[in-house]
């Protein structure tokens, strides 16, 4: 995978309602012109309610209280609208994204000009996170899936937080092993010698999380169009097409909307290979 060059821009301007939004622009090699869409400064102040998702993720726990309030008092609330670009590849870092609400879609680029979807960022993840602790240039590009709510920490004061936190740092070990894991996952589906059936099997058993089970299925809510899931895999959008038909013929998959309903996890996994 090549990364983008990019030379990012960024303004700082009041909008019509009075908030201040930020617009960043970046010179895109083989993509063109990516433009960042504006982020609007959120006026709510619920965005750190004790009872939000963000606060169950890996990062947050254990944390003491002093450590949360300091946490909240360095971030920036802002919200966004869906098609967001948060990230995008060849970007220096110089802020840390942490996601509240919504999605986020992570995808990288090919020497060809492919795009190989990375997974789907949810509330608590941070995005672009070895780029923050490393000072690497960005090595992915992050687009809202939906409205979002992200906040903003400068790099710089993110690393001295952990820095007076070691509870902070070993979170987010633990947070960045999670995304090798995902990272090793997907390679498992990229790299081996695999039918695109027994990728597409095997990637909807992966998203089939504890939350998501019910009894002997379950059921996902999927946002990806059908070519998006086949860049999940290395695939074309007919070949998903095609698959996705084949298991709701077999009563594998049924399809409601964006939700899928797996009535069988086991036929599934026999499907899959895994029994």
């Amino acid at each position: 995978m090549a990364f983008l060059n990019g030379q990012t821009r960024r303004q700082s301007q009041t909008a019509t309602s009075g908030g201040k939004w930020i617009t960043e622009k970046a010179e895109i090699g083989s993509q063109g012109n990516l433009c960042h869409f504006p982020m609007f400064q959120n006026s709510e102040t619920e965005w750190n309610d004790t009872h939000t998702v963000w606060r169950t993720s890996e990062f947050c726990k254990c944390l003491s209280p002093e450590a949360m309030l300091e946490f909240e008092s360095l971030a920036e609330p802002f919200w966004c609208e869906k098609n967001t670009v948060l990230l995008t590849e060849g970007e220096k870092p110089g802020r840390a994204l942490f996601l509240l609400q919504g999605r986020a879609k992570l995808s990288m680029n090919s020497i060809e000009g492919r795009r190989l979807i990375l997974g789907v960022a949810a509330p608590g993840d941070f995005l672009g996170l070895s780029t923050v602790v490393s000072g690497l240039p960005c090595e992915i590009t992050a687009e809202a899936r939906f409205p979002c709510r992200i906040t903003s920490l400068p790099r710089q004061r993110f690393l001295d937080f952990l820095s007076h936190h070691p509870v902070a740092w070993q979170n987010l070990g633990c947070q960045m092993g999670l995304y090798y894991k995902r990272a090793c996952d997907q390679m498992r589906l990229l790299g081996f010698q695999l039918s695109a059936r027994t990728k597409l099997a095997l990637l909807l058993l992966e998203w089939c999380d504890a939350s998501q089970r019910r009894e002997r299925g379950a059921r996902i809510h999927c946002s990806l169009t059908h070519g998006e899931i086949g860049q999940y895999i290395g695939v074309g959008r007919e070949t998903v097409s095609r698959i996705l038909s084949d298991f709701r013929n077999r009563e594998l998959v049924e399809q409601r909307g964006a939700t899928l309903v797996i009535s069988s996890l086991r036929a599934l996994e026999i499907y899959a290979g895994q029994l």
